[in-house]
């Protein structure tokens, strides 16, 4: 009986040890999904994070290519997410959410929809109203089944800048404004010129000079462009004999002299002119200058035969030409 009794003993402390051991178990295996379920939270409420930063740079790349469309400032922002999938975002189709392929942009990890507005604002200072973006987020119940992955969200969402929080409407607010001044001045003339047109007159003021420019081209009356640095850059008088330094020209255009008769004169009342003939007026080419002529065959009133003079005066103007 006492061998019986020893056995019994033994049975029920082996049950206990096991029953310990499966409630160990149990409880590591729970605490372990409560962990990874923790974790997958964080994850998502980070992925979602940088979700919004990419709606944001789609707002900011939609604003800066209307400007540099000439579009009104009204109309530099997407009225909503219609405006932005497809060119900015990229497109989940239903089929493919409802597949579990893809999050179209517009959805947060927990399935709520995210609002995307256009609204206005009075600007005192400047007597106008400025159009800006606004996001609102609903967010997961602040229930107790879903507090904790309400809390990670509430705290990662606000730091986003000026993020609002409303606990009654469970909401995160956040407004996009305008891009800054770099942005904008990129937009309305792009250093690199390309997909860029002023939207009025260029007026610098009437202080200012536009320099250093390779060429400046004007709009003919067909389309056609006349560039305004091939042409007379120089017109001057001169004399048979002078020396005119050789101009520099812009890329592409040779530089060259045009030389035309002005008058002829006599340089003393001995050398008055009675009849002139043969007149020409020409440069000669002489390393990195021109040399101006005069030649011309004239009587004298004193002498009635026929010489060859150079006194008097020529027209020389500088060109720029395409060849």
């Amino acid at each position: 009986m006492k061998m019986l009794h020893n056995q019994k003993g033994f049975g029920m402390a082996s049950l206990i040890a096991t029953l310990l051991a499966f409630g160990l178990i149990s409880y590591g295996i729970m605490q372990a999904g409560i962990k990874a379920k923790k974790a997958t939270i964080y994850n998502n409420s980070k992925n979602f994070y940088e979700q919004l930063d990419v709606i944001k740079e789609a707002l900011l790349a939609y604003q800066v290519d209307k400007i540099a469309q000439g579009a009104l400032t009204s109309n530099t922002f997407p009225i909503g997410f219609s405006n932005l999938i497809g060119d900015y975002l990229p497109d989940c189709s239903t089929v493919d959410h409802n597949a579990g392929k893809c999050r179209p942009a517009n959805y947060t990890p927990w399935g709520n929809q995210i609002d995307l507005t256009r609204q206005t604002q009075y600007i005192a200072s400047r007597g106008d109203w400025i159009p800006y973006n606004r996001i609102i987020i609903t967010l997961p119940p602040a229930n107790d089944a879903f507090k904790f992955e309400h809390d990670v969200h509430v705290a990662t969402l606000l730091k986003l800048p000026f993020a609002q929080y409303d606990d009654s409407a469970n909401t995160i607010t956040w407004e996009v404004r305008r891009v800054g001044e770099e942005l904008q001045h990129d937009g309305l003339v792009r250093r690199s010129g390309d997909n860029s047109t002023l939207l009025g007159d260029w007026d610098v003021g009437g202080q200012f000079a536009i320099t250093n420019a390779r060429d400046v081209t004007v709009r003919n009356s067909d389309g056609s462009q006349r560039s305004v640095g091939a042409g007379v850059i120089r017109v001057f008088s001169a004399r048979h004999g002078e020396r005119v330094k050789k101009h520099k020209c812009p890329t592409g255009l040779t530089p060259d002299i045009i030389v035309a008769r002005k008058a002829e004169s006599a340089q003393s009342s001995a050398n008055n002119l009675n009849s002139i003939t043969q007149v020409k007026a020409y440069a000669t080419s002489s390393g990195s200058n021109w040399i101006i002529g005069l030649d011309y065959y004239a009587q004298l009133q004193s002498n009635p035969s026929w010489i060859l003079l150079h006194d008097g005066e020529v027209v020389a103007m500088l060109t720029c030409n395409q060849p």
